[in-house]
């Protein structure tokens, strides 16, 4: 007997194309499922109502249909009737792929593990700021993304008098993409992306940044970015190694690139290991009008000075100056003399005597020998940077301790007369012991300006 059925496709599958096999091989099954069951059934309807056939009609047939030799045998009874095995059927999972070779030209739609990227930049705009290729054949360019100023509001606090907000250069106000290409001659192509900081208002005009690219292609170039003022006709860069490499800026920028690795430096802290760049370059400014100017690629522009200056807010004012004493000028030298030697790490007697109340020094300074800034505070030295006499035995004094780890500025004192004989009070030594763990046994209190 041949079954016919009419091909069918289900819904389509979330990519939009339908299930055309997968339906045929459900449809498959259930015909081979059903065969079985009718075979089952056939045999238990024959059994169960052998007794009611006519005399004259076969109890039972042969596979091609004809009557069986013992058609006049006894009635047909259960025990008799060889058991039909149900089919076995495989499960639609297995037959999809079986199935689904028996129709070639169609596709499947499955699910593969995957997941979308991302561009460094994003989808910004940027403005290209530059473009060139340098004698070895390198292709660099600088886009400029978005660009911001820095906002303030009445919460924020810079540690400085109400109003006092930090100049741009201060902050980066954007981000500069780099992207390098080529370089066959110096080694393998290279293909990096990378980028800097940037500047709405530099720092005197002038910002220098730098990174190294290639490094993953095998061919490392250093890459220095140059913000330069409007009167600059060309900047170069010379390496410690002795490279070197020179342009015109063009867009207020310029890119300078020179073939070879930095020197670097290994940092492992435990598990954490990070590589450090050694900045060995300097960059010269050559205007038509003027003398070069230098810039030392050295250190950044939190270790000048003058730029950490421009960037701190302004010391809180030191109170007005009252009636002065006799000889201000002698009196103004001797407090400054005496914060020298006190700051010589002394404790003799005589050293206790320059303070109005020694109470807990000793032992403040015990404890600072034995902890873990030692030799920091072994180093340290006071330096009064401004002082004015409220009265003729008080004095205010704005000072800073300089040690081998750093520098501690806008630090506040008071000295006293007492007696004919000026002394600092124990406040302004405590509040410094306290910085290197010394702790005077209490009653401290940082010494501020009133109103500040």
């Amino acid at each position: 007997m041949t079954i016919e059925f009419d091909a069918f496709t289900t819904d389509p599958a979330p990519g939009g194309q339908p299930r055309r096999r997968v339906a045929a091989a459900l449809g498959a099954t259930m015909l081979v499922a059903a065969a079985g069951g009718i075979g089952f059934g056939l045999g238990q309807n024959a059994s169960d109502n052998a007794e009611l056939a006519p005399a004259d009609q076969p109890a039972s047939t042969d596979a091609a249909g004809s009557a069986s030799d013992s058609a006049t045998d006894a009635p047909v009874t259960p025990a008799t009737i060889a058991p039909v095995e149900p089919v076995a059927t495989e499960p639609v999972e297995a037959m999809t792929e079986s199935a689904v070779t028996e129709s070639e030209g169609d596709a499947i739609d499955i699910i593969a593990s995957g997941g979308g990227g991302w561009s460094m930049f994003g989808d910004q705009p940027m403005q290209l700021l530059l473009e060139r290729t340098t004698d070895t054949g390198v292709l660099v360019r600088a886009h400029l993304g978005e660009t911001w100023e820095q906002e303030y509001n009445e919460f924020d606090d810079f540690g400085g008098p109400e109003g006092w907000r930090p100049p741009a250069w201060c902050f980066e106000s954007g981000q500069v993409r780099i992207a390098l290409g080529g370089g066959a001659s110096t080694g393998a192509d290279v293909i990096d992306v990378g980028s800097v900081s940037w500047w709405n208002e530099p720092y005197e005009g002038r910002a220098v940044s730098h990174l190294t690219m290639g490094a993953v292609d095998g061919n490392p170039h250093r890459v220095v970015f140059v913000q330069a003022p409007a009167d600059v006709d060309s900047v170069s860069v010379t390496f410690g190694d002795g490279a070197t490499d020179s342009t015109t800026p063009s867009n207020g920028v310029a890119l300078l690139v020179v073939p070879g690795a930095p020197e670097t430096i290994v940092h492992e802290d435990g598990d954490y290991t990070w590589i450090e760049y050694v900045r060995d370059f300097d960059v010269t400014f050559n205007a038509s009008q003027g003398e070069a100017i230098n810039v030392d690629g050295r250190q950044s522009g939190w270790e000048d000075p003058a730029f950490q200056a421009s960037c701190s807010p302004p010391p809180p004012a030191l109170p007005e100056p009252g009636e002065q004493p006799a000889d201000a000028d002698v009196q103004e030298q001797v407090i400054v003399e005496l914060m020298a030697l006190i700051y010589s790490n002394d404790d003799s007697a005589e050293n206790a005597n320059r303070i109005d109340d020694p109470t807990g020094i000793a032992e403040a300074r015990e404890q600072v020998r034995a902890g873990g800034f030692e030799e920091a505070a072994a180093s340290a030295a006071a330096i009064v940077e401004e002082l004015v006499f409220t009265s003729p035995t008080e004095a205010w004094f704005r000072y800073r301790i300089e040690t081998t780890t750093g520098t501690f500025d806008q630090r506040f004192g008071i000295a006293v007369d007492i007696d004919g004989q000026w002394k600092i009070t124990r406040n302004t030594i405590c509040q410094d012991l306290s910085l290197a763990g010394g702790d005077c046994g209490g009653n401290v209190e940082m010494i501020r300006p009133p109103g500040s």
